[in-house]
This record gives C-alpha cells, structure tokens and sequence, in this order.
C-alpha cells in the first residue's frame, strides 16, 4: 500500500510540507522531522516514480493457490515533476534528480492541467520577502507550500534536461483568474545571466513576458537590465528586466490598487501598474 493515499504528512525542514491546497490547514497530520522528513520526502518520490506491473510473464500459475499477484516495479528517480505517478500522486512535495544533480525538493502540481507541473514560483499572502539579492534568488528561498522562489540555479539545471513549456496562473482580489501558457521556456547558467528562453504565448492573461525574452536576470545587487539605472532597485524585485518591464511577478505584494507605479506583482497586460496580483504560480513541464 502507498504511503502517502494513506497519510497526510507535514515536514519541518525549512520547508513545511502538507498534502493538500497551498494555504488550508490539514484535518488531521503525522508530523516527521530532519533527517526522517527528508527520508520519507524520498520515499514518497521514490513511491510516485514507481511504475507498478501485477503480471508475472512466464510464471507458471497454480489454480490452486488463492495468493494475489505481488506488485513489483521498477524505480526510476524522477528527473521532474512529469516523471511521477499521475493517476496515484497527489500535489505535494517531492524530491526530484534533474541531470547531474544529487536531487532537491520541489513542489509538484498533479491534478491541475493534466498534472506534472514543477512549480517553481508562487504569489499567495505576502509573507514571503521577494526583494533579495542575487545570490538568494540563485539559492533558492521561502516555503514551498506557501510563498517560494525555487531558485535560477535549479531552474537551470530543470531547463537544460530538454524542451520545456512554462504556465502562469495568476487570480486578482476580486477572485478573476487568467492564465499565460508558453511552448518554450528555458533559463541560462549563471554565467549567461541565467538569461531568459522564452517564447509561443497563448491565453486570455495578455502576453506580458515575451517582452523580456533574451534578458538576462536581474536583482536589487546585480543590474542586467538595459536601462541607465537599476530596474530591480526601483521596482523592487528580482526579474528578468528589459528597460524595464511588463511583468514583475516578484515584485512588492501590495495587494491590489496601489498608487506606486510598477512596483507590485504586476501583469501589465491584464491589469497594468498599478494592480498588485493575489496569486501567481509559475510552474513548467517538458514540452
């Protein structure tokens, strides 16, 4: 029996974790911590990316004998969020292993759009800080069942594994949602600037990310962009900033209407500078 259809889990390693929507509580929990969170994350992974067979070819079958078929199968660590178990995973944590990597923990959306989504960013409350300096945005920070940036380092090493496609979701405080799908979407080593591949929109949010294709990223210490100063510093988050912007999705969380120009989680293209989103999740899956 799978583990994870029969408990719901929360870990307490710098990331909590609970099987259930971003931001509702849990009935009911076992709770795990350190080392044995980190082992029962794999677990689950390992679990997800099983991929199950009750046949036994070339076996002689006893008619007598009353015993079920053992389950087997084999496991193939997941390299994204795509590679688990559809029809048996739920949306949660996970551990994945992309290509010359020891494996880091992601938060994997299984029910929506078809499920396999890797998220890799997300805009619910405003309790995480998204102003940080280059390196931050290089690591990684936040909580993955809440409010997180999953890291350009990672998003790299994801992107460089084959051809990706990327969806924002993205929902106002008057609960209208939109959506911005992209066919391609990749990002550079940090040599290149962790520069932005990107490309192909469809949807009904307006296109507010082409603009930034080929830019290189950039934070309140590091300015890649194109204009004289610094678009990070006077929008006041960490993009991928031309001279300047029409999307700045970790921008300030000033939740809606706001009199400042351009500095909140803003999509131009739907609801311009001076609106800040409630929601945004940033998400990719191979293409």
């Amino acid at each position: 029996m799978i583990l994870y259809t029969a408990i719901s889990l929360i870990f307490f390693t710098g990331n909590t974790f609970a099987e259930t929507t971003p931001g509702k509580d849990c009935a009911s929990a076992v709770t795990f911590y350190g080392e044995t969170a980190n082992k029962v994350v794999g677990l689950l992974s390992d679990n997800c990316a099983c991929k199950t067979n009750k046949e036994k070819p070339n076996e002689i079958v006893d008619e007598d004998d009353d015993d079920e078929p053992q389950s087997s199968c084999t496991v193939k660590r997941p390299s994204d969020c795509g590679e688990l178990d559809k029809s048996n995973c739920k949306s949660g944590i996970y551990k994945i292993f992309p290509d010359k990597t020891s494996g880091f923990k992601v938060f994997c959306e299984m029910k929506k759009h078809g499920g396999g989504w890797t998220v890799f960013q997300r805009r619910m409350n405003g309790k995480t800080n998204f102003y940080r300096d280059w390196d931050t945005y290089k690591q990684g920070f936040g909580n993955l069942s809440e409010e997180f940036w999953l890291g350009n380092d990672h998003l790299h090493q994801l992107t460089s594994q084959g051809k990706y496609k990327m969806r924002i979701d993205m929902e106002d405080f008057e609960n209208n949602k939109k959506y911005a799908l992209y066919k391609k979407f990749g990002v550079g080593s940090e040599s290149s600037g962790y520069i932005l591949d990107v490309g192909g929109y469809s949807g009904d949010a307006g296109d507010s990310l082409t603009h930034h294709n080929g830019q290189k990223f950039s934070a309140k210490d590091k300015d890649n962009d194109k204009w004289g100063k610094s678009c990070a510093v006077a929008y006041k988050g960490g993009w991928w900033y031309n001279a300047c912007h029409y999307s700045n999705l970790n921008g300030l969380y000033l939740k809606g209407k706001h009199k400042s120009y351009a500095n909140g989680v803003n999509w131009y293209h739907w609801k311009g500078y001076h609106y800040s989103l409630k929601e945004t999740v940033m998400m990719i899956r191979k293409a």
